[in-house]
Formats: C-alpha cells, structure tokens, sequence
C-alpha cells in the first residue's frame, strides 16, 4: 500500500520474478512497473528502447509514463517478454554464467553453435485458435516481446499491447500456416531458415515425451503440458515514447 511504482534492475530474469510478484497482487493495487536494464541481456529492455545508460534509464524510470501492458501465462507462471522451447530453451538453459559475463549476449550465440548437433527436433501437439496439429520442432516461442537469448529476434512485428501472443515455430514439417523466412540476425534464423508465426491469445502445447522444460524470461520451467493465456493490459509499464512495442492506439 502506498507504492505507486517499483523499478525492476537486472535483467530479463529480474523482470521475470517482479512480474510473478506484482500478478500475485489485486489489479487495483498492482503499482506501475518500470525498468533499469543492468543484466546479461537485456532482451526485453533493448527491444524497447529503454536506454543502455544506468544514469538515463533511472532517470526514464523515475519520469517515464506508464503504459498497460500485456502479461503472458503458462499454468501457474507469469512472463512480461517470451516462453521459449526446444533448441533456444537448450541454449538458454546451458549457457555457463562465466561465459555470460565475459561476452555478454553473445555467449548464447556461442552456445547455440556447440550444441546444435547435439539437438533432436521436440515431438508434440499444439493448439493454436483454430489450428491442431501434431509435429515437430527445432524451437518454438511464444512471444509477448520480440527478442530473446541475448538479441535473437524471434517476433519482428510483436505488440505488448495488442492481447495477442506471436507463436513462432521453427520446423520443417508441412503444417497448415505460411512460412517465413528467419531474419538473419537471429542465429536461429541461420540454423532453421524457415519459421512460422500465427497469433491468439491462447495456446497449448502438450510434448510426446513429458515433462519438458521451457525458460521463461530466460528462467527455467518445467510441465508435462503448457497452457498459454495471454492477460491483456493487466500491468502498468514505464516505456519510452518512442519504443516500437506499444501499437498505434497506445
């Protein structure tokens, strides 16, 4: 009672666990949220534009006007940026810390490279809107920002305020939903060229082989089905004016 706003500094795991606490609150009483990017990272900050400055991303902080924002789920758990599965989820998962703080963002790409042989395509079903199929996949992303793993851009048109989840899945297999071609300066758009990408608010995905793990924000995960709801302008976040992230209506 009486906070009107709280700043979040780290980086995408930090936005994960205040996300998780401030969701726990009644909406009337959930303050507005805002961030200081001092992580590894950083995902959902840059995608953003939120300054890399500490001294002008505390200053944004403190002055920046709230906008509502979209919070994802999956059963029990919350997430402000991306869920992630498969080869990204693998990456993530396995990036030494030591390595992280040495390069950066870029350990992951690192890691990506020594453990892609290494990988099998994850075997399941997946419900999207209108959409059932049964498949597989190098990695799929379920995707409130754009950006995860340390710069991967994963949803390039991605709206934090639109109600609506961009699922991205990297596979082979004839589904029923366009392809696209990956940006290439996503590593996973080098390694699996092709993607697919459908939009809902609601998702499930249920693995042949359970329980799986996914990372959430970039914090590990575990269940033998996930069941994604998006919450739409469920919390108040600090964003730049400029940041590409909110639509037109903002």
């Amino acid at each position: 009672d009486g906070i009107d706003r709280v700043i979040a500094g780290g980086g995408d795991g930090t936005l994960n666990l205040m996300v998780n606490a401030l969701m726990k609150l009644p909406a009337e009483k959930r303050p507005e949220m805002a961030i200081l990017p001092v992580g590894t990272a950083n995902d959902f900050a840059t995608a953003a534009f939120i300054p890399e400055q500490p001294r002008q991303a505390l200053i944004a902080a403190i002055d920046g006007f709230a906008s509502r924002v979209d919070i994802g789920q999956v059963n029990e758990r919350y997430f402000l940026n991306v869920a992630s599965g498969g080869f990204g989820a693998v990456v993530t998962a396995e990036t030494p810390p030591e390595l992280k703080e040495i390069l950066g963002g870029g350990a992951y790409a690192l890691t990506g490279l020594l453990k892609l042989f290494d990988f099998q395509p994850i075997y399941g079903t997946m419900k999207i809107g209108e959409y059932c199929f049964e498949g597989s996949s190098f990695a799929t992303a379920v995707c409130n920002g754009r950006q995860a793993g340390g710069g991967m851009v994963l949803a390039p048109d991605a709206l934090v305020d639109d109600g609506l989840f961009d699922i991205v899945l990297y596979t082979l297999d004839n589904l029923p939903i366009p392809a696209t071609l990956a940006p290439p300066s996503s590593i996973l758009g080098w390694l699996f060229p092709f993607k697919k990408i459908l939009r809902a608010p609601e998702v499930e995905f249920t693995p042949e082989e359970g329980p799986r793990q996914i990372n959430l924000d970039g914090e590990p995960y575990s269940a033998e089905t996930f069941r994604f709801t998006m919450h739409h302008g469920a919390l108040s976040l600090v964003l730049p004016p400029d940041t590409p992230l909110l639509g037109e209506d903002r």
